[in-house]
């Protein structure tokens, strides 16, 4: 993990075919914004993050919105802010990378969010910049901090719901 930027690293599938850089014409506050994009992509699915991760320590059963600034050029397919909680076993309690709601295309500086409970049993938080296949993205005025339990989280539904007790098990139900 190389540390790219003072308190951040560049990890990924592939962080080598991408580089993450302090730019100061690109900038939407302040005198700098972090720049992460695409040397040369084979394959959409490849991707690379500007991350942090630290100790969960503090924020136990705290709910906890991490927040910025975020500009694109030609990214395809994604690009976005992310955020993970992960247990001492190192299993994932909560996660968000924004793939419901994904940053496309060029756009301008805009205001995205990502809001996790950080569960008791906590043990790490990664978070960061995120940019899946090609593409240049700026990120800028990040905020990390406790909101309360009315700001609705933004932990992606898991699609399944758990039955109350064992269905159809002679596969004769239509």
């Amino acid at each position: 993990m190389e540390e790219a930027i003072k308190g951040w690293f560049l990890s990924g599938t592939h962080p080598h075919l991408y580089q993450a850089s302090l730019d100061d014409q690109e900038v939407h506050q302040g005198r700098r914004s972090a720049c992460l994009s695409s040397n040369k992509v084979e394959q959409q699915e490849q991707f690379a993050t500007l991350m942090q991760q630290i100790r969960a320590d503090h924020f136990l059963g705290k709910r906890i919105k991490l927040s910025g600034f975020v500009k694109t050029e030609g990214v395809s397919p994604s690009a976005g802010l992310w955020m993970r909680v992960d247990s001492t076993q190192e299993n994932t309690l909560q996660f968000d990378n924004m793939q419901d709601r994904p940053i496309i295309g060029d756009n301008h500086w805009n205001y995205y969010h990502i809001v996790l409970d950080i569960p008791d049993n906590s043990a790490a938080i990664s978070f960061g910049l995120l940019l899946i296949g090609g593409g240049k993205v700026w990120i800028d005025g990040l905020k990390f901090e406790e909101v309360d339990k009315n700001t609705p989280t933004t932990n992606p539904d898991k699609g399944y719901h758990l039955l109350e007790k064992p269905t159809n098990l002679d596969f004769e139900a239509e």
